[in-house]
């Protein structure tokens, strides 16, 4: 029996080729062919920017672990192709920036792109959709920057109305656009991307996340312990209370609403609270206080929380973590930890779940001093702003890989903690430091910013797709910034200084204000910045970044030995501080500080007496864990300091 050879269809020229023939071939090689048979014709551009092309490559990309696609890249119907193009070639290609060995890092001695502002300005940054960066300035004006505009010379949008500093940011994609909701110190407002704003209203401060019109709040204005959940349409609220078996003052660091579950973590412990029980509570109109309590609490298996403590989105893949899981990150010890919490049962009521803190991961690692981190919202990878260098990581519990023992024995095992993807050198680091955790990252898209004291913010873009835009800076002005805008009263020495700081005649046998031999309550006459509530190094600012816990905060007696020094020996200062109403002893150096609370109930006239009687006052035995990152940012910018003040 004859066989009819298959009938081959020619075509005298690219554009005969039939598009869904076109997209199957497109399919079919790799992305970097698909961008030069863009470059062959317009009929085949057009063919490689089909939507349902690049939905196609989006939905394969996110069958990769090792890709992160952003919550705001859902749907995929709802984004332009232009859109998704982006993302999956950003997504597909960051994960190849993981090598693992800091030799092969990539370093660059350049940022992507920069952003010239007023010097002293930057207070917070924050990214929206990796292409809208939000900009808060020391004169409370909010800026909005298009990062895809071709050149960085004036914000797309400003905003000059705020009542005090951001302290909490979260944003969801509504019908007309993007709605940020942002807490200050003094009132809550809702705008628009264009910067238009929607509401307003007082009473709350560090808005951490938002379900409808619920939105949660870590503290409220004067009282820095109180968390609560707000209905934002008829502004009812209740508070999330700690279990009465919690004693201890802490503070709320983040809140995350996931199901029928809000997450609260706070220093000492993590909470979990029905969301029914707080839709219940919010409409009770009996007249009483509306409160909730957690039905689950767990103390961590770790040190208290310090630094950054964030709830992931999603639970990152490599976890391989059950339905209804959750994990947050922070950073302790040199360490970015990853704490993930599970469910151990099925059920509808979250109550018999059974949760429990499953594993603290260390996923990765940083060198101090550190200004500076952001995690990404999934948890991926985390941006790290340094002494010198921002730096972006990616986040994975820390793997063992081989290493040759110089030869003398087998290759053993060794944790392998390089986790960096790209490093950049910071310009002019010696003379402009950066902002304190003015800092921004999408880990989705590999865009990292940070804001610096001159005005200057820095863009840094892990996979750049074309030449980096020109930056117009200007010569820094010779002075040194401020360390923390928030903090702008600068102390004129330090009391391990040479330069006096005090007014007045010094007699070490009788000091001002001695109430016990070698303790002295005047400590506004010795240095009046010690208490002032704007001071940066004062105690305020002590309490608040060291101790992790909201003010009012003042110093009330001190040893006076720590006024005298023979050659370059210092004494230590001890001092009792006032925190809210209860006691601390705090002990200060140049190089440390340490911190001790004291028994609940002690007053000051206690201490005094006990000084005086030359017995020892209460303390609770534990030392307080303090959070070293803004001490070792306070110790960099003394020494600029006091090296400027000395020449």
């Amino acid at each position: 029996m004859p066989i009819t050879p298959p009938i081959m269809t020619s075509y005298a020229t690219l554009t005969d080729i039939p598009p869904e023939l076109v997209a199957i071939i497109l399919l079919l090689v790799e992305m970097e062919d698909i961008f030069s048979i863009r470059q062959t014709c317009t009929y085949l551009l057009s063919q490689t920017k089909d939507h349902g092309l690049w939905t196609i490559l989006a939905n394969r990309a996110m069958e990769d672990k090792n890709v992160v696609w952003p919550s705001w890249g859902l749907p995929l119907a709802a984004m332009p192709s232009s859109t998704i193009e982006d993302l999956v070639v950003r997504a597909t290609r960051l994960p190849s920036l993981a090598h693992g060995y800091w030799s092969r890092i990539d370093r660059r001695n350049a940022f992507e792109g920069g952003i010239q502002r007023p010097f002293d300005s930057p207070m917070s940054l924050y990214l929206i959709r990796g292409r809208w960066l939000l900009v808060e300035s020391s004169d409370f004006t909010l800026e909005l920057w298009d990062l895809d505009a071709p050149e960085y010379t004036h914000p797309s949008a400003t905003y000059a109305s705020l009542e005090g500093p951001i302290d909490g940011i979260t944003h969801v994609d509504g019908i007309d656009g993007v709605k940020i909701t942002l807490s200050t110190s003094k009132e809550m407002r809702t705008v628009k991307p264009s910067l238009t704003p929607l509401d307003s209203f007082g009473g709350y401060s560090l808005v951490k996340t938002r379900r409808g019109s619920l939105l949660a709040f870590a503290a409220c204005v004067g009282d820095g312990f109180r968390a609560c959940v707000v209905d934002e349409s008829t502004r009812d609220d209740v508070e999330l209370s700690l279990g009465g078996q919690l004693s201890e003052i802490q503070r709320t660091l983040d809140i995350k609403i996931q199901y029928d579950v809000v997450f609260v973590v706070r220093r000492l412990n993590l909470e979990l609270y029905t969301l029914s029980g707080i839709e219940e509570a919010l409409r009770r109109v009996d007249g009483t206080v509306r409160s909730v309590l957690p039905f689950w609490s767990f103390s961590y298996p770790i040190t208290p929380l310090l630094h950054s403590p964030q709830f992931h989105s999603t639970i990152p893949a490599y976890f391989d973590a059950p339905e209804g899981s959750v994990a947050f990150s922070h950073f302790v010890d040199d360490q970015w930890q990853a704490i993930v919490v599970t469910p151990q049962a099925v059920s509808l009521d979250p109550t018999e779940r059974s949760y429990k803190i499953d594993n603290v991961f260390a996923i990765g690692s940083g060198i101090d001093p550190i200004y500076g981190i952001r995690t990404g919202e999934n948890g991926y990878r985390i941006a790290m702003l340094g002494y010198g260098r921002l730096t972006m990581h990616y986040g994975r519990p820390w793997d063992t890989r081989e290493v040759p023992n110089n030869g003398a024995h087998s290759p053993s095992e060794a944790i392998d903690t390089g986790h960096t993807l790209v490093s950049w050198e910071i310009p002019d680091f010696e003379v402009d430091l950066p902002r304190p955790g003015c800092l921004a990252i999408d880990e989705a898209v590999g865009i990292c910013v940070a804001g610096m004291g001159s005005g200057r913010i820095w863009i840094g873009d892990a996979v750049p797709r074309e030449k980096p835009k020109r930056v117009d800076v200007t010569p820094l002005p010779n002075k040194t910034a401020l360390p923390d805008p928030r903090w702008p009263e600068l102390p004129p020495s330090y009391y391990w200084d040479k330069f006096k700081f005090y007014s007045g005649p010094l007699s070490e046998s009788d000091p001002i204000g001695e109430v016990a031999p070698g303790w002295s309550t005047a400590v506004d006459y010795y240095w009046p910045w010690r208490n002032d509530p704007k001071a940066y190094g004062g105690m305020l600012w002590f309490v608040e970044n060291i101790m992790g816990l909201p003010g009012p905060a003042r110093s009330l007696l001190f040893s006076t030995s720590a006024l005298f020094k023979s050659g370059d020996y210092v004494l230590d200062l001890h001092e009792y501080v006032d925190i809210g109403g209860k006691l601390f002893r705090v002990l200060t150096n140049d190089e440390l500080w340490e911190v001790n609370s004291l028994v609940d109930g002690t007053t000051i006239d206690d201490v005094i007496t006990n000084l005086q009687q030359r017995r020892p006052t209460g303390i609770t035995g534990e030392e307080w864990i303090s959070d070293y990152m803004p001490i070792e940012q306070h110790q960099t910018w003394y020494r600029l300091f006091k090296r400027s003040r000395e020449t």
